[in-house]
């Protein structure tokens, strides 16, 4: 079906995972969320694996119940900042991997966002791995 997001592997390590037909550069994180079916009126715990612009990839705790182009609201805290952020399921790796399409985001939103990848990325490439904050890597 084509929707595969990254490779099952690209895990808890911060590193930018490659895919050619993406617009944004997505990077390997590991913090918690919590997922927000919107119209189940149901709530999901789970990791947010890797992260973009555009959107994300999640492994739930629990069997994800849904299918794609379901409206969801995510909310993770990373680097220190909360975000609350729309999306829509966009595809479905298996029965705990989804990939969220971001929609509907403010301007703040989407720059703070910015910043926060540009962090992550810089952190990459000076080998600075979050210092004590909630950055590519959590324990949470």
């Amino acid at each position: 079906m084509g929707n595969k997001e990254a490779e099952p592997g690209a895990g808890s390590t911060a590193k930018p995972v490659n895919s050619d037909r993406r617009a944004q550069s997505r990077h390997a994180v590991d913090t918690s969320v919590e997922v927000y079916l919107v119209h189940v009126a149901c709530r999901l715990q789970g990791r947010i694996v890797d992260l973009s612009l555009g959107g994300c990839r999640v492994h739930t705790d629990q069997r994800f119940p849904v299918g794609i182009y379901t409206r969801v609201e995510i909310e993770f805290r990373l680097e220190g900042l909360p975000f609350r952020l729309a999306g829509v399921i966009q595809a479905i790796h298996d029965r705990h991997h989804v990939g969220i399409r971001l929609l509907d985001m403010s301007d703040r939103k989407r720059e703070q966002l910015e910043q926060l990848i540009a962090e992550i990325a810089e952190m990459l490439g000076t080998g600075i791995r979050g210092q004590g904050s909630e950055s590519a890597q959590t324990g949470s």
